[in-house]
């Protein structure tokens, strides 16, 4: 009695996260679709899924592991990419670290920058550096250079330094509104949805046989 108690418990269980797997939801009509590997965090189980979540204003968001929050436009789950923009249309704008590191996720051509605000009234045409539209002002533009590189002998050396940022690419600097390309790996579950509603099914078998033999 008590194993076949136990046994109608495990199917509920299994039924229950099988669903889960299989809904596709989204933060109202115009986010994307999430499915496997993401899940809405505190609506969906957790099982083999990143957190996203919905903003008031039915935004799709994914936090990073540094803390950065990104806006999410699509998900290509074939390549497992993830379009993304800066809630302000400029990633600089804060001091934000994309430094990944052993994440799940991938952001190619990365590098550490060091900033410099220039006087406009310098009458200069240009500084050595990338110039950062979003971050300049008609009182002052703002420049990044390569943090590994030296300023020496610089026309910088007349702007002064504001602070690092970690993990841009050249492109995240320099377009404003900029639409950024994440890649992800899954999770060590499985590479497929399925593997982790298979694996869910194995060791729930697993514990009814031990209960079938000890009821």
């Amino acid at each position: 009695m008590v194993a076949c108690l136990f046994y109608v418990l495990f199917v509920v269980f299994v039924a229950g996260h099988g669903a889960g797997l299989n809904c596709t939801r989204s933060c109202g009509n115009r986010g994307p679709d999430i499915q496997f590997p993401f899940r809405i965090k505190g609506e969906q189980r957790d099982h083999c899924g990143f957190d996203l979540s919905c903003s008031d204003d039915n935004s799709t968001v994914l936090e990073l592991p540094t803390g950065v929050s990104l806006l999410i436009e699509e998900i290509d789950y074939r390549h497992r990419l993830v379009y993304a923009r800066d809630p302000l249309g400029c990633f600089p704008r804060k001091r934000l670290n994309f430094s990944l590191g052993a994440s799940h996720f991938q952001i190619n051509w990365q590098y550490d920058w060091t900033l410099f605000n220039c006087s406009s009234n310098e009458k200069r045409s240009s500084y050595r550096g990338f110039k950062i539209p979003c971050l300049s002002a008609f009182n002052h533009d703002v420049y990044a250079v390569y943090s590994s590189d030296t300023i020496s002998e610089s026309d910088l050396l007349s702007c002064t330094k504001m602070h690092n940022i970690y993990g841009f690419t050249y492109p995240m600097l320099v377009e404003e509104n900029y639409r950024l390309t994440i890649s992800w790996f899954n999770p060590t579950c499985g590479s497929s949805e399925a593997e982790c509603y298979n694996s869910i099914l194995k060791h729930s078998k697993g514990v009814r046989r031990k209960l079938l033999i000890t009821g």
